[in-house]
């Protein structure tokens, strides 16, 4: 939608009210999650935890059961929750006030890098229902650590919508593939009883801490280094504790590949025998 509007108005009428659109259309998406929330069942898991609920013990006993996989759980946030921000988010300011590129070439760049992004996340996902969890975040991260400083690099030395779009298309990939088994493996980490606070935990925490102040330390960063491409060391550290964090995880997949494929196979059965 940036996109869209940069490239059809003149910079003095984008600066004036274009800018606006983009939040307008953002509207429709608080009533579409609300459509889509209402018309969903809840899981057999749930119902059943629900009804074996006797009494609420509150939220510090939980907290203080589950304290590891909270902690593992903001970890693996930290490197997402950073990286959305800065790659998908803050390159369109990047590529024109540092790299001095038009903010049309910035947006149309990171959206493609958010097709990109968005086309890989089911297909990661799939795949780490059959290979688990970790080697997905382990290769991506790797990969990701590997290559952000030297993209950072190469496209401040030679500034162009060219290379600006290769390393959004080339990051965007890597976190598209990071984050196909992302919400799985996170809400795996809690029991079902658990799995609702232990998410708000690790997702209001990490919000709060890595991306809300997000734009504070990336100008920090440009200001303390003296380097433009300051925003890359946020990046990886981000990366490097989700790589950690990752270590520390306990993979489930297999686990629900299995149930799956019992669920499947009684209803395969029932079906038979009527």
């Amino acid at each position: 939608m940036s996109s869209l509007v940069t490239l059809s108005l003149a910079p003095d009428a984008f600066d004036r009210w274009g800018w606006r659109f983009p939040f307008l259309f953002g509207l429709v998406i608080g009533p579409v999650g609300l459509y889509i929330r209402r018309r969903l069942g809840e899981t057999e898991a749930f119902l059943e935890a629900r009804a074996a609920a006797k009494e609420k013990d509150g939220l510090g006993r939980p907290v203080e059961i589950h304290l590891k996989e909270i902690v593992v759980g903001i970890g693996l946030f930290s490197g997402q929750a950073i990286s959305l921000y800065v790659i998908l988010l803050y390159m369109p300011t990047f590529a024109t006030t540092q790299l001095h590129l038009p903010l049309s070439e910035a947006f149309t760049a990171q959206s493609i890098g958010l097709v990109c992004f968005t086309l890989l996340i089911p297909l990661f996902g799939a795949l780490s229902d059959r290979i688990g969890r970790k080697p997905i975040f382990i290769g991506s991260l790797v990969l990701y650590l590997s290559v952000a400083y030297p993209l950072f690099f190469w496209v401040h030395a030679s500034p162009s919508f060219g290379n600006l779009l290769i390393m959004q298309i080339v990051l965007g990939c890597l976190l598209g593939a990071f984050s196909g088994p992302f919400a799985t493996a996170l809400a795996q980490q809690f029991p079902t009883c658990m799995r609702a606070s232990g998410l708000g935990i690790v997702a209001n925490v990490t919000t709060m801490v890595f991306a809300g102040f997000a734009p504070f330390y990336v100008t920090w960063l440009i200001e303390a280094t003296g380097s433009p491409i300051a925003p890359v060391f946020y990046v990886m550290f981000g990366a490097a504790i989700s790589l950690v964090a990752t270590f520390f995880l306990v993979d489930h997949a297999h686990e629900a590949r299995q149930t799956i494929l019992e669920a499947i196979a009684g209803q395969v059965k029932t079906a038979r025998n009527q």
